[in-house]
């Protein structure tokens, strides 16, 4: 069954309302309404005919997911299915989302708890690290089962080389919860994985290496567009140089599967990132 499957940072998709109006400003001038309507012709837009799965970063929670789910469905694009974290990043309280016509198998994992690495910072000081936009959905599709690991990684606000130490021990925790899933299956009964979101980082940077497994002995993910021409690979750009910040990384069985894959500009009064999208046949 083919089905697209995509990753798209909304900008923060924020209500304007208390406890976090401090984040309004970043809304435009027509104000949330103007913004849901925006996101949603942006995920009608994904792909060849719009995604199927659609991994959301920035959210605020699910009320905010609703108004473009309902806007979606009245356009003809109908994604019952939601899916939203429970944010531990207590500045910002940004969420990550999954947006899908299918139904996940079992109940999603929507925040983690308990699970955090110590890293030393840059200025030497022993830190833990957790991660706080985290969403772990098994999606249904047909008779397949694909998990999806849906992140958002710490920004680079900071410095990148600074604030990459924490994306390399949150690399670690995805890594860890993500590998059992990898490494299951075989040629005869494959599974499915993928690994999706912002990334803040690019391709071949620590963060990346370690999710893909490059640096221990278990079985590799493989980047959904890395075969695209170099010019062609970026969904972010700051100052002039484009880079590729939003990712969907594969496992062998699923990218054996993969029919397609690209990048979908958007406007950017949507967005200031561009969306990622992969079309599979489980």
């Amino acid at each position: 069954m083919k089905f697209t499957l995509a990753t798209f940072n909304t900008f923060w998709l924020f209500d304007n309302e208390a406890p976090l109006k401090r984040w309004g400003e970043r809304l435009p001038d027509g104000g949330f309404e103007e913004k849901a309507d925006l996101i949603a012709e942006a995920i009608r837009g994904i792909g060849p005919e719009g995604p199927d799965i659609v991994g959301l970063q920035e959210v605020e929670g699910p009320h905010v997911v609703e108004a473009v789910q309902q806007r979606l469905a009245a356009a003809g694009h109908a994604m019952p299915f939601l899916y939203c974290g429970e944010t531990l990043d207590p500045y910002t309280g940004q969420n990550v989302a999954v947006l899908s016509k299918y139904q996940a198998s079992i109940s999603p994992v929507t925040r983690l708890d308990q699970t955090a690495v110590t890293y030393i910072d840059a200025r030497e000081r022993e830190r833990v690290g957790s991660l706080g936009k985290f969403v772990r959905a098994d999606i249904e599709v047909g008779s397949e089962v694909i998990s999806l690991f849906v992140v958002h990684l710490k920004s680079r606000r900071g410095g990148t080389e600074e604030t990459r130490l924490l994306r390399n021990a949150q690399a670690q925790i995805v890594r860890h919860l993500s590998r059992p899933r990898v490494e299951q299956g075989n040629s005869a009964s494959p599974s499915f994985t993928a690994i999706l979101g912002d990334m803040n980082d690019e391709p071949k940077t620590k963060p990346l290496d370690i999710m893909q497994g490059k640096l221990d002995t278990s079985y590799n993910l493989i980047s959904a567009t890395e075969h695209l021409p170099e010019e062609e690979q970026f969904t972010y750009e700051f100052e002039g140089r484009k880079q590729q910040l939003d990712h969907i990384l594969l496992s062998k069985f699923t990218h054996d599967r993969m029919q397609d894959a690209g990048f979908t500009r958007v406007d950017r009064p949507a967005s200031d990132h561009d969306a990622v999208w992969v079309t599979l046949d489980l």
